[in-house]
């Protein structure tokens, strides 16, 4: 079963920063094997994005998703903020990565294999991607989803 990116930010915001099972991407690397076993790598040839989105009971979460450059797979790291610097609890997944159309648009699927659980991602050019449902729409709130390349 899908889940689109709004059911999954509002399940995300619902569970609070106590939530262990979560859904969303964070952070990639070049190498498959790299991938699965470390989420704070930036290997030359690794896309990095980061950024926080919102959370109904902690100060938000911020994502780390790596993928590697043909875009094959991804590591992600999402850590739960107490506030702005201090981190109340993380989770680090990993999985696919797959291009993914929908109504004519153009996107990214992040899968991890586990219950189903999904992330869809549509790029804003060379160095923003924006957090989506499975229909590639952006959330209906005027809440900033983005998560930037690191540099």
């Amino acid at each position: 079963m899908k889940h689109t990116l709004l059911l999954l930010s509002i399940a995300i915001a619902m569970a609070g920063c106590g939530g262990k099972n979560s859904k969303q991407a964070a952070s990639a690397v070049a190498d498959s094997s790299a991938v699965a076993n470390d989420t704070t790598s930036t290997a030359t040839d690794s896309l990095v994005y980061e950024g926080t989105v919102p959370a109904a009971d902690c100060a938000g979460i911020r994502y780390r998703i790596a993928m590697d450059k043909q875009k094959k797979a991804f590591s992600m790291k999402e850590d739960y903020m107490e506030s702005d610097t201090k981190v109340k609890s993380s989770f680090n997944e990993k999985g696919t990565v797959e291009p993914y159309s929908k109504n004519g648009k153009e996107g990214l699927k992040l899968s991890t294999g586990k219950d189903g659980s999904e992330l869809y991602l549509v790029s804003l050019g060379d160095s923003v991607m924006r957090m989506v449902n499975d229909d590639l729409e952006e959330a209906a709130s005027a809440n900033d989803y983005d998560l930037k390349l690191k540099k």
